[in-house]
């Protein structure tokens, strides 16, 4: 992918139900997967749940994820401990992490997620021994 330059916008965001088990709508946009970037990237998305919405907890075994919080206030769940989030605050989800996000207020939240893989899946997917 030499010299080439990904663009994406949210226009085209697909609606998702039951998101990690959670009831109700939201939105979602992949802007570039693991097989279009170089090193330990496993993806970079957008995502947004509407007022009162819930990206249900859960827990990643492979990948770590940040969340870059771009508009609205909500409640991220760190194994178990409630912390309110909002525009600019950065939030680390390590491996083994349970998280998930609730929407405050009337705005709903919108993030941006960074997922990176972790090291045993990122030597196996080199072809290296783990």
């Amino acid at each position: 992918m030499t010299g080439e330059l990904v663009v994406g916008d949210t226009s085209s965001a697909s609606a998702v139900r039951d998101v990690h088990g959670a009831a109700g709508a939201s939105e979602w946009k992949c802007f570039a997967r693991r097989t279009w970037l170089r090193g330990d990237w496993e993806a970079v998305e957008w995502a947004r749940i509407p007022p009162g919405g819930v990206s249900g907890e859960h827990v990643h075994s492979r990948t770590e994820e940040v969340y870059f919080i771009l508009s609205g206030r909500g409640e991220i769940l760190l194994d178990g401990v409630a912390t309110e989030v909002g525009p600019g605050d950065v939030v680390l989800t390590g491996l083994g992490t349970r998280h998930g996000l609730r929407a405050l207020g009337d705005e709903g939240v919108t993030w941006l997620v960074v997922e990176v893989l972790g090291p045993r899946t990122a030597a196996v997917l080199r072809g290296a021994a783990s």
